[in-house]
């Protein structure tokens, strides 16, 4: 974003730090991502933000789209290549690099703004003053709800893809952190669609009510809900019983829908005439509230009369609050995003979501929004011992005494099978040692003695 100052004072503010802003993300990997349109989100975003006159930014905002490589270890070279692009980062959303990333960026003075990171370590301020969060962390969403319904036994199923592979691993990492016995974390094929991997889990009758499941990436978004359809559900009654048992928890649309919000600024001309509302995924949002998040963060810190430093404008999204794209975006005084959530559900038979918890982070309570949880079968899953939500106590309740007997016999036959191998592959050294090598044994004819077995019968 080229930052561009209006008198001397200025000057030495503007080209010392923000001079572009990078949208950096996977945007021609995964549908999610390509379908969020981060160009039209950018520049929506920076234009009214331009426009805002409650604002004292001095400056006038730019942006870059920056692409993120698919594949994690090309992602993070790439990002070194970036360093004169951007001045400033929304991004990264792989979250196997977002460390690394970050202290680069610590390294060059530029701030890091980042919805998507799962990796825990960064909310050390200290370690990491220049990175900023513009969701709450969405382990700890999802840790909110697994403590409300104490479901501590959870097993983690991405895609193939390294961004999926990586956020499952960190979010594993994360949880087990926390004391969760977090059990398979694995990935399927890349031709493996949610909708195809719930349909057969429904036909392996996982979908029952034994099993809840629940979808990571809603996590970083708002999903439209309320009075929103969903053709998929109305088209497949075997997929309206098998959503039955998700629970999808997303960002709150607490001012309009996420789809409504398109349409408003579709109708104010801010947005292009072919753009098909139902057709953006709701990333779109994130990112423009990412980016207004940032220049809020300057605007703070202009007021408090404060050099415009990449660890300053992480430091001044304390304290804010303002209406994003479709909902209230909150930052308490710890400069913990507060930004509130919302569990949704179906009731088996429509198309529609409802909200039935709103997850409140800054209160750390989970409350109740007026309708109860379909769960198939009328049940929820068992919940597990109370334990594994508390810090201070080493807890084994929720594991059955037949699986903890299961993993010690496994443990034991590979045990024995390693000594066995052993022994088998020790045998066999020692007896091509007889033939081969400085030890072998050489015989002449001499040594050798010649019996006659009819001649010893005599």
């Amino acid at each position: 974003m080229s930052l561009l100052a209006t008198d001397t004072e200025d000057l030495v503010y503007a080209t010392s730090l923000l001079q572009t802003m990078g949208v950096l993300g996977p945007w021609n990997c995964d549908p999610l991502y390509s379908r969020a349109l981060p160009s039209v989100a950018a520049k929506l975003a920076v234009g009214r933000i331009n426009e805002d006159f409650s604002m004292d930014l001095r400056l006038k905002m730019d942006y870059i789209v920056l692409q993120e490589p698919c594949e994690t270890s090309k992602a993070l070279t790439t990002f070194v290549y970036y360093e004169d692009l951007a001045e400033a980062f929304i991004g990264p959303t792989n979250t196997g690099y977002c460390t690394a990333a970050t202290l680069l960026a610590t390294n060059w003075d530029k701030a890091v703004f980042s919805y998507g990171c799962v990796n825990y370590e960064l909310d050390k301020d200290a370690t990491y003053p220049t990175f900023a969060r513009t969701l709450p962390s969405p382990f700890r969403i999802l840790f909110m709800v697994l403590e409300y319904f104490q479901w501590a036994n959870v097993g983690i199923v991405s895609s193939n893809e390294d961004i999926w592979v990586e956020a499952a691993r960190k979010l594993a990492n994360a949880l087990r952190r926390q004391g969760l016995p977090v059990g398979i974390v694995t990935s399927i094929g890349a031709n493996e669609t949610e909708v195809a991997f719930l349909l057969k889990a429904h036909e392996l009758g996982l979908t029952t009510g034994q099993y809840v499941f629940v979808p990571y990436d809603a996590l970083l978004y708002s999903l439209p809900y309320g009075n929103v359809s969903y053709a998929a559900l109305d088209n497949s009654s075997q997929l309206r019983e098998a959503y039955d048992a998700v629970l999808t928890v997303t960002v709150e649309s607490d001012v309009m829908s996420f789809y409504q919000a398109l349409s408003m600024a579709k109708r104010s001309e801010e947005l292009p005439a072919t753009l098909v509302p139902e057709q953006v995924n709701p990333l779109f949002g994130t990112i423009y509230n990412s980016i207004y998040l940032l220049a809020k963060s300057i605007n703070n810190a202009r007021r408090a009369g404060m050099w415009l430093s990449a660890s300053n404008l992480a430091y001044f999204i304390r304290n804010s609050t303002f209406t994003g794209f479709n909902q209230k975006i909150r930052v308490d005084v710890k400069g913990k995003s507060t930004t509130n959530y919302v569990i949704l559900d179906t009731d088996g038979v429509g198309r529609q979501l409802y909200p039935s918890f709103v997850v409140d982070p800054a209160s750390r309570k989970v409350r109740f929004a007026g309708k109860a949880i379909h769960f198939p079968g009328g049940l929820p899953p068992a919940s597990d011992s109370i334990c594994w939500f508390d810090a201070s106590v080493t807890c084994t309740g929720g594991v059955e005494l037949i699986y903890l007997m299961v993993i010690f016999i496994v443990i034991a036959v590979l045990a024995l099978c390693g000594i066995a191998l052993t022994l088998f592959i020790r045998r066999r050294i020692q007896q091509i040692q007889l033939f081969k090598g400085p030890n072998r044994i050489l015989l002449t004819l001499e040594d050798l003695t010649f019996i006659n077995p009819e001649l010893s019968k005599r």
